[in-house]
């Protein structure tokens, strides 16, 4: 397939690289620092928890190539970059699917709308990451595979056939019924963790042997699947929704301090959460208008969404 690539970060580096490696002509398009670094050492992936280290040449471009015909578009930028992504998407020859692979909650309507029921896919990446100069490190996330689903009533079959290809490139992968309400269920865990995090000085470890602030972490859980229901959606993923209904308290614990105390929570969590608090305010500022048209009580969700814009002003001021 001929695949382009839109977003050089951690997720379109790692995506694309893989892709590639695959045996897909990947075409990246990316801009800046970014640009430059491809073009010099191509898509460079160093799995921080095996050592394996790959360099991945492809085509790296600064904007769309005029006669090109792309079989599938992956969109893998920050929910504020996607306004000006859009045009480039709009500028597309012919009409590839479009898998737009981020934290956009709020926007799949207008997303649907806007290029069609039949061509637009939604999917989340199962892995996070840093770049370390031109490498980016990375780790699979192990609790959460790289996640595609229908949405507005789409069949699961298109849906199916691109988690085989994502599995093919050597993903793990899942396709839940429903995306849009995984993307609104997903929303508020990433803020609870983000608020509990931050609140925690940024660092998972010390999350993890914060039990007020875990506590904190899954209260705000169970109400965003409150709100998600209230919506009249059913929570996704299912294990994620039984965990927080059924399990214990006392055992919630366990596992959350668990995974907060590993290596892959230090790498996958704090370095994007750090590193993009701006994005994190926006994702708060979609949980706060969800609450407000589901109209449930969410009190210690709204805490942890003021920690998380706190954060975000005081990243913005340094």
């Amino acid at each position: 397939m001929k695949i382009l690539i839109v977003g050089a970060g951690v997720i379109g580096t790692l995506y694309g690289g893989r892709l590639a490696l695959a045996g897909h002509e990947a075409t990246v398009l990316a801009r800046g620092e970014r640009l430059a670094q491809i073009a010099a050492h191509g898509l460079v992936l160093e799995d921080a928890l095996s050592g394996d280290r790959r360099v991945i040449p492809v085509a790296v471009v600064s904007a769309l190539p005029a006669a090109v015909r792309f079989d599938l578009v992956l969109v893998a930028v920050r929910d504020r970059q996607l306004p000006g992504a859009l045009s480039w998407l709009d500028a597309l020859q012919g009409r590839p699917e479009i898998l737009f692979m981020l934290n956009c909650p709020l926007r799949v309507a207008e997303l649907v709308a806007r290029y069609g029921i039949d061509r637009t896919i939604f999917g989340f990446p199962g892995a996070g990451g840093v770049h370390v100069g031109a490498s980016t490190r990375y780790a699979n996330a192990r609790q959460q595979p790289t996640t595609f689903g229908p949405v507005a009533g789409q069949g699961q079959e298109r849906v199916k056939e691109i988690a085989r290809l994502f599995r093919q490139a050597g993903f793990a992968t899942a396709v839940v019924a429903d995306m849009d309400a995984w993307l609104k269920t997903h929303a508020f865990l990433v803020v609870a963790i983000c608020g509990a995090l931050y609140a925690s000085g940024g660092r998972s470890a010390q999350l993890a042997a914060d039990t007020q602030r875990l506590l904190l972490l899954a209260d705000a859980l169970r109400e965003g699947l409150s709100c998600v229901r209230a919506l009249g959606l059913v929570p996704s993923p299912p294990r994620l929704r039984l965990m927080a209904k059924w399990l214990p308290k006392p055992l919630l614990l366990i596992v959350l301090r668990r995974f907060f105390a590993s290596d892959l929570a230090a790498l996958v969590i704090d370095g994007h959460a750090n590193a993009a608090s701006d994005d994190m305010r926006d994702l708060a500022a979609d949980c706060r208008r969800m609450i407000a048209e589901a109209g449930v009580p969410a009190p210690t969700v709204s805490t942890l969404c003021r920690e998380v814009e706190q954060r975000a002003t005081l990243a913005a001021a340094a």
